[in-house]
């Protein structure tokens, strides 16, 4: 849980600084000297081993590499106070005045009220490591991260499992950020989850926390 007191206690950076590039959340936490790192968003990797952010990603209030009208069930997730949803243009999420932002899919909870999770992402794992990023009524952000033991679907949490657990926690607003190997939680310069892959996964965006 996180009571943002300036907005600079929060930062989304990229792999090594670099697009394209990817480190794992323990390294961007320690280069930073970050108090608490985070796994973010989705990424594609192109032919030549290159890791890039899904779709809109948004950092110090600038478009990392456009705009990208959401789709096939994706979300943005920004803050200022957190933000997100579906944004067919680029003038819709302007009006919101993101400081930073990633993608991913899907969007959980909206104003306390479940929304429906898409067919594929009820099955495909149907159980799996996840991390998700919720607020409170006064804009307070809840970090949740699931274990899972591996990529088989069997272990870890569902998505309405999380939904359920969201509630009872009182989340207003909640999505999920990228899960399964990419879940990644550090607390005071140490890994406080087990990683699915049974290593920490390089990641294209990650999440850091300060004093």
């Amino acid at each position: 849980k996180v009571n943002l007191k300036s907005d600079k206690a929060i930062k989304l950076v990229l792999g090594n600084d670099k697009l394209g590039s990817s480190e794992t959340t323990l390294a961007a936490a320690s280069r930073y000297g970050a108090v608490v790192g985070i796994n973010a968003g989705g990424f594609a990797d192109d032919n030549r081993g290159r890791r890039y952010p899904l779709d809109t990603t948004v950092m110090n209030g600038k478009y990392l590499n456009g705009f990208f009208p959401t789709n096939n069930d994706t979300a943005f997730i920004g803050l200022n106070k957190l933000i997100g949803g579906k944004f067919s243009s680029q003038a819709d999420l302007d009006k919101l005045n993101p400081l930073m932002g990633t993608t991913f899919v899907p969007v959980l909870l909206k104003n306390g009220s479940k929304m429906s999770i898409p067919y594929q992402w009820q099955n495909s794992p149907a159980r799996a490591a996840r991390t998700v990023m919720a607020n409170y009524k006064h804009d307070q952000l809840l970090f949740l991260v699931t274990d899972g033991y591996d990529e088989s679907g069997n272990s870890g949490a569902t998505l309405a499992e999380l939904q359920d657990k969201l509630q009872q926690l009182g989340a207003v607003d909640a999505y999920n950020l990228d899960g399964g190997g990419s879940t990644t939680l550090v607390w005071g310069g140490s890994v406080i989850n087990r990683p699915s892959d049974g290593r920490m996964r390089p990641l294209a965006t990650n999440f850091l926390f300060f004093k």
